[in-house]
């Protein structure tokens, strides 16, 4: 009985169990793993690379085309009879009306700066991900540690009743409780093991690996208090968020769409270079002009470029004050974890240790009973373990409240 409540004492009353040591991968260097192999980040950075090769193709000239005309028709003959006939090869160019170029460029310029700003916002999200899913195995690895903590004084429990049964001194109905709150124990770990297991797959999928490797958590959940402002978080959004520059990017493009839309109306040209065949001295010049008399298709493209600019005004007015309410959402979320962390590592958890020690020092001089040291011990246990997932709470919180600017599925 001395043995369990020194082992008690010396396990529990002095507080959480150590930091794990550096051997493993930090936090930091999960995410920049990530942000190396993330296979959204990999697709992301080939859509740039797609974007720049559309943007080559919409601001090219147009190839030239080769030219083989035979105008022997029999319409004409010759002094002799035989219809004349006339082989010409040459070159031909088609032009666009100044301009029309140009704004098609522009156009594809910013269709690869938005995919460049995709990039940066799906970075961002990874990085999140990554952090949540990275402290979620972090939460299940000292759950485990903290549950068989307990599995292991309730194991001297158990030898302790069973003195005490021999003795005479308890009931086995008091014994086959404490198996009971044993097995649940165990059947808990279990559980944890699987989420522990799970939540690491996880991870290692977001960091490029295959989900069944190996993997070491080297950065412990620790309480950072947030001193950050609501308005300053609001502010740096404003300046830095890909998903506001990504709306800009967009009401530009389609302000330039319907520039070249209502530029449609306007002809295009041909210029053209032949070699004849009766006048071989001589070179042949055409020129030729587009006639855009049927306005259907014309008008067809330039509404719909005027209904897409005007979507892409609203959705750009509408982005600041979601992004705005987001922030808001994600900002109180953190602070309520954070007031959760505070209770717990302020007040309970050291209310509860104090009572404890003081309870195993009554115990040693049997003016306390051993069953309520016991539930004052499992009441303890089952603090810290709230205090873990109210500190996880706070940090996948704050891990959101850092893009929440970035939501893709709003």
């Amino acid at each position: 009985m001395k043995k369990f409540c020194l082992v008690l004492f010396c396990a529990l009353a002095i507080g959480s169990p150590p930091v794990h040591g550096q051997d493993g991968l930090t936090l930091e260097q999960a995410v920049a793993l990530a942000l190396r192999q993330n296979p959204a980040i990999l697709i992301a950075q080939r859509e740039v690379s797609a974007s720049a090769g559309k943007r080559m193709q919409m601001e090219a000239v147009a190839d030239p085309t080769l030219v083989f005309r035979d105008e022997g028709l029999a319409f004409r003959r010759n002094a002799d009879g035989t219809p004349e006939k006339e082989i010409s090869f040459g070159l031909e160019q088609n032009l666009e009306f100044p301009g029309k170029r140009a704004l098609r460029a522009e156009i594809g310029r910013a269709g690869e700066a938005q995919a460049a700003l995709a990039l940066d916002r799906t970075r961002l999200l990874v990085s999140a991900r990554v952090k949540k899913a990275y402290y979620a195995a972090v939460l299940s690895r000292k759950t485990v540690e903290s549950l068989e903590k307990s599995s292991a004084l309730l194991d001297e429990f158990i030898a302790s009743l069973l003195t005490k049964y021999q003795a005479g001194d308890t009931t086995y109905a008091d014994v086959l409780r404490a198996k009971v709150e044993k097995a649940r124990l165990q059947n808990q770990i279990l559980e944890e093991r699987k989420n522990g297991a799970a939540a690491r797959g996880e991870l290692n999928l977001l960091l490029g690996r295959r989900g069944d490797e190996s993997l070491a958590l080297a950065t412990d959940m620790t309480y950072i208090p947030l001193t950050k402002a609501l308005a300053a978080w609001k502010e740096e959004a404003r300046a830095a968020s890909p998903t506001l520059k990504l709306a800009a990017a967009k009401r530009g493009q389609a302000v330039t769409a319907l520039l070249l839309a209502r530029k449609s109306v306007l002809p295009d040209f041909s210029l053209g270079l032949y070699f004849p065949s009766l006048r071989t001295g001589s070179w042949g010049f055409s020129i030729g002009l587009s006639l855009p008399v049927w306005r259907t298709r014309t008008n067809g493209e330039i509404r719909e470029a005027e209904a897409a600019n005007d979507i892409a005004a609203l959705s750009e007015s509408q982005e600041e004050a979601r992004l705005m309410s987001r922030i808001d959402r994600a900002f109180e979320s953190v602070r309520t974890a954070e007031e959760q962390v505070k209770i717990f590592e302020q007040r309970l958890l050291k209310d509860l240790e104090d009572e404890l020690k003081l309870s195993v020092s009554q115990y040693q001089y049997a003016k306390f009973e051993f069953f309520n040291l016991l539930d004052l011990y499992r009441t303890y246990a089952a603090a810290r373990l709230e205090h873990l997932k109210s500190l996880f709470f706070y940090l996948t919180s704050l891990a959101d409240l850092e893009v929440a600017g970035e939501n893709a599925a709003e």
